[in-house]
This record gives structure tokens, sequence and C-alpha cells, in this order.
């Protein structure tokens, strides 16, 4: 077994495949053939002499043993992406001004920003955390480089789409949707305001389906709402992206939401070596998670 060295292209097919709860849809976003990945997971198990996986229903989940590499095959491709991000990054050096809608702050901030923060001690990196509009002016007047951002009804010149994920609709876990429900009693919503993406995409839902609403919270921003959630006050919609433990997302009883696109926009003046450098990482890492 000393001998034995990991493959980290398996690691990664074994650390998507548990995520996705199938190596079928790993094998899809990998743009690989189901064989390739049923390949990856029996060279693991025989290089680890483990069964790594049972299913469980339709789903497959991790073993003991499976949970164990997990978690260490997560620490050796961050480690190696990390790798990477140091030998391209040498002798890059500026002043980067970044700009992150509530959602993304915290996995942006942990997965990119705080890595290239570290790889890259030379460079000066300033964060805005603001509102759609805020974000979409400051990239217009120069203010900020680079802008993460749910997909509005503004397009900048300089902007991509990089990723779709669901909206959903997010509780309490006793929060009594039936009862509203059954007796047309108008559902009670906690929103952003104002001008909010997901409340608009709610109201519209709703009223296509003729089921009462009524706006019980508003806060003027998302750490208001998750709380009034929590505590039953109504329910919200959003993205599982940032949605904290133990709210749920309602999977019956009411219209589907769709998809949002989440956009990364630059300035025009957002050329440079470290700008494109810091785009690419935040690219790949929320195409990894949420395309």
């Amino acid at each position: 077994m000393k001998d034995t060295v990991l493959d980290l292209q398996a690691l990664k097919t074994f650390v998507l495949g548990i995520e996705y709860k199938s190596f079928a849809l790993a094998a899809k976003h990998q743009h690989k053939s189901t064989s390739a990945v049923s390949a990856h997971l029996k060279k693991l198990e025989m290089q680890t002499d483990s069964t790594l996986v049972k299913k469980e229903g339709r789903y497959l989940l991790p073993t003991e043993q499976g949970e164990y590499l997990l978690s260490y095959a997560k620490r050796m491709l961050a480690l190696n992406d990390e790798v990477l991000e140091t030998l391209r990054c040498v002798d890059l050096q500026g002043t980067v001004n970044v700009g992150l809608q509530e959602d993304f702050a915290e996995e942006i901030l942990t997965e990119c920003l705080g890595r290239f923060s570290r790889i890259n001690e030379q460079i000066h990196m300033n964060t805005m955390i603001e509102r759609y509009a805020g974000l979409i002016s400051a990239i217009e007047d120069g203010s900020l480089d680079i802008s993460v951002t749910w997909q509005g009804v503004k397009r900048t010149p300089y902007s991509d789409t990089i990723a779709h994920t669901p909206v959903h609709w997010v509780s309490s876990p006793d929060f009594p949707l039936g009862h509203f429900l059954e007796k047309n009693i108008p559902l009670p919503l906690v929103v952003v305001e104002p001008n909010c993406l997901f409340k608009q995409k709610a109201i519209e839902a709703l009223d296509a389906e003729r089921i009462k609403w009524k706006v019980v919270y508003q806060s003027q921003s998302l750490g208001g709402v998750w709380p009034a959630v929590h505590a039953g006050i109504g329910i919200t919609v959003r993205t599982s992206m940032g949605c904290p433990a133990p709210l749920e997302i309602i999977k019956k009883g009411l219209p589907e939401l769709g998809n949002i696109g989440v956009q990364v926009h630059r300035s025009q003046a957002a050329t440079d070596n470290v700008k494109e450098k810091l785009i690419d990482l935040i690219t790949r890492v929320i195409k990894a998670n949420y395309s």
C-alpha cells in the first residue's frame, strides 16, 4: 500500500458522485461516459481495499469508509487547486475591488477570495457586499473591478452568465404550509425589499396559480430574512446557496420557480492579469458547485 498513489481525477469523480448522489450525474458533469466513472470508483475501491458506496433507494451514499475518503478527497483536491494557483500566480501584483451579493459572500469569500489572498500576499483586495443595483452601478462607474450577482434585468457590457441554479421555496421545518393552502389563507412571504428578483419570481408564480399571498416581513438584507423564516413568520424564495440549517426547501404544494443565472461582471478597465486570474478562479468554483 505504501507505493499506492490515489488518482486525483478519480477522487474528483468520487466527490461529485457523492454530492450528486448519482455517478451518472457526476459523469454528465465531467463530460465522461458512465463506464469511465465506474472505472474510477472501482479503481479507488481497489486501491483502498474498501467498499466506498452503498445504495439506498435510488441514491448512492458513502459507506463509513467512503465518508473518511470523502473528507480527505476534498482536502486533497483543494490543495491541488491551491498549488496550481500558487504556481500560476507568482509575481502578480496590484489592487482588485470585488463586489458580491449577499448570497455569494460565504461561498466565494471562503473558496475564492480567501484562497486568492493567501496565494498572492502582494495583492491588495477590497471586498464589498451590496444589493444588485448597487453592484451594477459600481461596475458602471468603475469603482468595482469585478462583481458576482444573480442574473437581473440589466446587463453590463462586460458580463457573462457562468451558471444556473434552481430557485426554491424555503421555510422552517414546522411551517404549516398545508393549513394555508387548504384554508385558502394568504401565504405569508418574507422578502428582501425593494426590487428583489426573488420576490418578483415568488409573486409571479403564486399569481399564475391563483394562490393568495401577502408580504408579512421585509428586510433590507438577506441577513434579516433567514431569522424571520426560521421563526415561522413566513416563507421565502431563494436558492440553496447560503441557505442555513435547519431551514428546509419546500418540495411540493407550491409552483416551481425555475432557475436563475449567476453572472460575473467586470468593469471595462478590468483587463489585467491579476483580475483575469481572479475571474477565472471565481468562474471555476461557481461552475463546479452550481452548473
